[in-house]
């Protein structure tokens, strides 16, 4: 008898109750060490790497997460070598075509000039990039800008405009002015 009754005092615990207020969203598709490749009429438009990709399709603004990082190619028509981007997590947005990169954001463009953050947002479909934190440009030729308050430019860093910038550019003094 004493059993029994110590029985339903440890079975007698409050459970946790899920709160319904809280909204969990949970992927529909998950893809582990992920390379994609995507083509538009027979040429390659992207090559995505990612050690996991999550979908999240039946939410109200659908979107993809890359939370283990993404390093990515991009194509452009009549350019030689693709573009470059990396970044330690990333967020797609499927509605906008609007990616975002956090941790060692990196990009570099086809002529070898590259770009180094901690944030950055891609508009893929206005071809423009932007942040507002901390900027390191730097040239193929060597030259190097810093902006402290970020920066917004055209996706293949042709022109771009910086916030609170300083830098440095080299100089062959045997050319004459």
């Amino acid at each position: 008898m004493i059993s029994f009754i110590f029985l339903l005092t440890s079975c007698d615990r409050k459970t946790d109750l899920l709160d319904a207020s809280k909204k969990i969203d949970f992927p529909d598709k998950v893809i582990f060490n992920a390379h994609i490749l995507h083509k538009d009429s027979g040429s390659i438009q992207m090559d995505l790497r990612s050690p996991l990709i999550e979908m999240y399709q039946l939410v109200d603004s659908p979107y993809t997460l890359f939370p283990k990082g993404v390093d990515l190619d991009f194509y452009e028509k009549n350019k030689n070598k693709p573009g470059y981007l990396q970044a330690n997590w990333a967020k797609l947005n499927d509605a906008t075509n609007l990616y975002e990169g956090k941790g060692n954001v990196i990009l570099v463009n086809d002529a070898g000039d590259s770009l180094k953050t901690e944030h950055l947002f891609w508009n893929r479909t206005d071809k423009r990039i932007y942040t507002t934190k901390e900027v390191f440009l730097i040239s193929k030729n060597g030259d190097s800008l810093h902006a402290r308050n970020g920066l917004e430019a055209t996706d293949n860093l042709e022109r771009y405009t910086l916030f609170n910038n300083q830098g440095f550019i080299w100089v062959d003094e045997s050319k004459s002015f």
